[in-house]
């Protein structure tokens, strides 16, 4: 899908986007659109969106997100520094971190990650990746 700029899913992707209506996207469309734009998305763009997305959010949500990926963190690697984050205070570039590294190391995990309601506002990070890779494209 991120290889394409014409895939009719990234265009609908980036419409929801647009239109503010990133909060219909299925779960299970929205995990498949960020595997593919971890997968096929320039690395600096992957990171700069996540960042973003996390920096985004309300105190309340990036705790939530913060205690999902922690759990998920924990389970997949529980060595990694990101299953030792502490929800209650951990920063949106710790969660973006601990995103990227499950998505990057633990594939095999990442669409539950996505489902499982770990990335808070999946939906809103697909249509966000989905606008900025057609931007990137000069579409």
């Amino acid at each position: 899908m991120f290889q394409d700029p014409n895939h009719p899913d990234l265009q609908q992707l980036a419409q929801h986007h647009d239109e503010g209506t990133h909060d219909q996207i299925p779960a299970d469309q929205a995990a498949a659109a960020l595997a593919a734009f971890q997968q096929n998305a320039d690395p600096a763009l992957v990171q700069q969106l996540i960042a973003q997305h996390y920096a985004n959010m309300t105190p309340e949500q990036l705790q939530a997100a913060a205690a999902a990926l922690q759990a998920k963190a924990a389970a997949a690697a529980p060595d990694s520094e990101h299953a030792a984050m502490d929800p209650a205070t951990a920063t949106a570039e710790d969660v973006a971190a601990a995103h990227h590294s499950i998505f990057t190391d633990h594939p095999h995990v990442a669409k539950d990650v996505a489902i499982g309601g770990a990335v808070v506002g999946a939906g809103a990070l697909a249509a966000l990746a989905a606008r900025h890779y057609l931007k990137s494209r000069g579409s």
